[in-house]
Formats: structure tokens, C-alpha cells, sequence
């Protein structure tokens, strides 16, 4: 059953079946609670445009033509987010928490609201004006919630998590990846692919095929990680090497800013993440 209901004041928290996402709206210091509340609503308006092309999402990205306007923003959107990354066996789905999160606070910015924070399951969107900064806490493992690193932004972004333990499958073995840039629509398609690149075989880690644990999969036929094991020295450097060079790519394309990964206590950051960790 969907409910919005304020936690806090100036934040909803918005639950409905894979939508639970919290809302936070202010101008100025001052909570703007009728604004999260509106975007909760909205919210739910947004999920029943994407359930009722399900057919499309599910499809691979690279099969669905370049003129996407016929169909809603946010479908729209996840489909150019999801090609930006160039992983054939993407469909739309692989960016469409970050996308939802994006098309809610996009909107919300129309209140006259200076900061809007949506965070739909990590995935999160950022709308600031007027000089505003929000403080952003890291999870190094979607194992556990608790938060080790923090990053202080202070411009519109998306900063999106992946990783072993989340929503969506991975086919690789890092405990967290987090991916920024400029919308959330891209950070959460560019952290799954990231966290997909730090795949290695290895005998402790357990993978089974997508549709045996989830048969609405849209990724029939990939060998998902389930279990990740103790791991050598040398098979976590490996693992975070791939990803590191998976990240550098993209930040050298201008797809994201900077990224964070994360495999087994060990800590790799780039771009925008390298000097502005902040140690909670």
C-alpha cells in the first residue's frame, strides 16, 4: 500500500513497493514540509509512469530507437542514461531509481525551494540555490547502514550507490560503489556498471543466474553474485584495479565526476571524491 508521510520537519518518506525514498525540502534554514510532502505524491505519479511501460524498460537499451520523446521524462531519461554508459546488456532499469529520484527533485525546484535532497535508496538527487551545501554520508558496505565517509556538495548532482547487498543485482564483488554526476540518472547507471566491472573468479565467490533468485529479472542468463567469501590480497587489488580503471574512463569521458569503490575494508577514490572525503 502507497503512503507519504512527513518523518521530520521539511522530509516525507514516500513507500511503495520498490519506491521507498525520503524527500527533503527547505529555503533558506527553513523546513518547507508541504513541498516534501507534494513530492511524495509525486513521486508515486512518477513510479506509475514507469510501471505502465514496463514492457520498454525491460528491453535492452541498445534495441530502443535514439528518438525516445514519445514517451513519458522519466522513461525517456532512463533510457539515455542507461545507453550513456555503452553496456550492451543494459536495459532502462539500470538507472531508474537514480532517474525517479532526478524527475521528483527537478520538480520540487519549482516550489522555490533553495535545497531539495531525494533519496530514493541511496540513489540520490541534489538541487541547490542561493550558495546552499548539503553533507552527504557514504556507506562503504550496503550490508550495513552505517555511514564512514561523508562529501559536502554544494552544486546540482547525483550521487548513486551500487554494490553487493543493494536492490538490483551485480555481477561483480565490491562491497559499495558510488558514482557522481551531473544527474542521478547517470551516477546510478555508471555505479552499477562499475560495480558489474569488479567481477573476478574466484572460488569464494557464489554466483547463480538472475532468474532463479528473481524470474521478472531483466537479466535473464548473467550469473549474479550472491556471496562473496574471504578474498586474497591479491584478488581484492585486482577487483578494485578493474574498477579503477572502469571509473577512470568514464570521468575521462565526462559521464561522471569522480567515484568511491569499496571491496573488503579496502578504499579506492577518484575525481571529485579524492579531496573531499570527510571521516565520520
Amino acid at each position: 500500500m502507497a503512503e507519504v508521510k512527513l518523518i521530520a520537519e521539511g522530509m516525507s518518506l514516500v513507500d511503495s513497493g520498490p519506491l521507498h525514498a525520503t524527500i527533503m525540502a527547505s529555503k533558506e534554514g527553513h523546513p518547507l514540509s508541504e513541498v516534501a510532502l507534494q513530492g511524495g505524491e509525486y513521486a508515486l505519479k512518477v513510479l506509475e509512469e514507469v510501471a505502465s511501460f514496463l514492457p520498454v524498460v525491460k528491453k535492452k537499451s541498445s534495441t530502443l530507437p535514439a528518438d525516445n520523446s514519445s514517451y513519458p521524462r522519466v522513461v525517456a531519461e532512463m533510457i539515455s542514461a542507461s545507453k550513456i554508459v555503452n553496456d550492451p546488456d543494459f536495459t532502462p532499469l539500470a538507472a531508474v531509481a537514480g532517474t525517479t529520484a532526478d524527475i521528483v527533485a527537478d520538480h520540487l525546484m519549482q516550489s522555490g525551494a533553495s535545497k531539495i535532497v531525494v533519496n530514493n535508496g541511496g540513489d540520490i538527487a541534489i538541487r541547490l540555490k542561493g550558495g546552499e551545501k548539503v553533507k552527504v554520508g557514504l556507506r562503504l558496505s550496503l550490508a550495513t547502514s552505517r555511514l564512514r565517509y561523508a562529501i559536502t556538495v554544494e552544486k546540482d548532482c547525483g550521487i548513486c550507490t551500487s554494490g553487493l547487498g543493494g536492490r538490483s543485482f551485480t555481477l561483480g564483488i565490491a562491497d559499495s560503489v558510488i558514482a557522481m554526476a551531473t544527474r542521478a540518472s547517470v551516477a546510478d547507471a555508471s555505479a552499477t556498471y562499475l560495480g558489474n566491472s569488479t567481477s573476478i573468479e574466484s572460488p569464494s565467490v557464489k554466483r547463480e543466474l538472475a532468474e532463479s533468485i528473481y524470474p521478472e529479472t531483466d537479466i535473464p542468463g548473467k550469473m549474479v553474485t550472491t556471496s562473496v567469501g574471504a578474498l586474497t590480497d591479491d584478488e581484492i587489488q585486482a577487483a578494485l584495479q578493474k574498477g579503477k580503471e572502469s571509473a577512470r574512463a568514464l570521468i575521462d569521458r565526462g559521464i561522471i565526476q569522480g567515484a568511491l569503490i569499496a571491496i573488503k575494508g579496502e578504499v579506492l577514490s577518484l575525481g571529485s571524491f579524492e579531496d573531499n572525503l570527510q571521516l565520520l
